[in-house]
């Protein structure tokens, strides 16, 4: 008499979301074990045909009807071995750990941006086993648990940079949770389903915006209060602190030259925040009969006081720090001389 061949998984890891049966020649009469948590799904040919739930099957034409009809047409009823790959898919819940770097603005009203970096951990399940194996099947190199598990996280990484991005610092710093709630029940909880999963929980474990920590360390009397006026949800004064340095930067004094780099603006406010407000020229007359005398020269401190004395006027700066830089720039002024 012989011995019944069963096919089962066999003790899976708690990381193994899948696992291939090694043999593709399958018997009829043969015994598939199929544990709780877990699906069979057969295939040939690359395509999806019969899936058995959790339980103890003997394979047969009754239980395989897709397979069966497929036998019929392009071999004969009744052959064995027949050809098929068995796949056991997993239906427990798994834990992925992600980091990402990314760019968000600084706030809901500022184009400044910055680097943020984030780590943390999202929790799954294969919610459909045949959407799963469908979408996933064509997408990796080998239908193993480890090459499987790291397309997951990486399009779950992919899918978060491109949601969190549409959010500030100020709004992550601030709403934490609400924004992980928007996330987790957004976009990346479609994108999972469209790929037969559901993604069950976010928790994002830390948010770092690393290249104004540097700034902090390096000039603490700017890069200390725009951190905390980030984490605060303070936007004004981050906006203030913002123009105060660009000032510096527009009148050729940066204490803060070697961390700007940290702040990256759209090119149309680079151009209104960035550059030095030039006097407005008048628009070029017709040519004179007689050309009217050339005027000298404004020298370079003149033009600077004036573009100071402008942007306090136009309340860029306080009556303080206008003090202050003037009384700076006549003092470098006097040891040029």
């Amino acid at each position: 008499m012989s011995k019944t061949n069963v096919i089962e998984w066999v003790n899976p890891g708690p990381e193994d979301i899948l696992w291939v049966y090694p043999y593709e020649d399958i018997r009829w009469g043969s015994v598939l074990v199929v544990h709780e948590y877990e699906t069979a799904v057969f295939m040939r040919d690359g395509k999806i045909y019969d899936v058995l739930p959790p339980g103890r099957h003997v394979l047969t034409t009754q239980n395989l009807p897709l397979l069966t009809r497929a036998f019929r047409l392009v071999a004969g009823y009744g052959e064995t071995p027949f050809k098929a790959r068995i796949i056991f898919v997993s239906l427990k819940q798994f834990r992925g750990k992600f980091g990402l770097s990314t760019r968000v603005k600084l706030g809901p009203r500022t184009l400044y941006m910055t680097e943020l970096q984030s780590f943390g951990e999202f929790w799954y399940r294969v919610a459909d086993p045949v959407l799963f194996l469908t979408q996933v099947a064509g997408a990796v190199r080998e239908l193993s648990s480890t090459v499987v598990a790291d397309f997951i996280r990486n399009y779950f990484v992919e899918t978060l940079i491109q949601e969190i991005s549409k959010y500030s610092a100020i709004d992550i710093y601030t709403n934490l949770t609400q924004v992980t709630s928007r996330l987790k029940a957004g976009t990346i909880q479609e994108a999972f389903a469209q790929r037969g999963l559901e993604l069950i929980d976010v928790k994002i474990a830390g948010i770092t915006l690393p290249q104004l920590e540097r700034m902090e360390k390096e000039d603490p009397t700017y890069g200390l209060p725009l951190l905390l006026a980030i984490q605060k949800g303070d936007e004004d004064k981050v906006l203030e602190i913002v123009k105060t340095v660009e000032v510096m930067r527009a009148l050729g004094k940066s204490p803060a030259a070697g961390w700007m780099g940290a702040l990256v603006a759209m090119p149309t406010l680079m151009q209104q925040a960035i550059q030095p407000t030039q006097p407005q020229q008048p628009q070029q007359a017709p040519p004179q009969p007689a050309p009217t005398p050339a005027q000298p020269q404004e020298s370079p401190l003149v033009a600077k006081l004036r573009e100071l004395k402008k942007m306090l006027d136009e309340g860029l700066i306080t009556q303080e720090e206008y003090d202050q830089l003037k009384k700076e720039l006549l003092e470098k002024y006097k040891k040029e001389m």
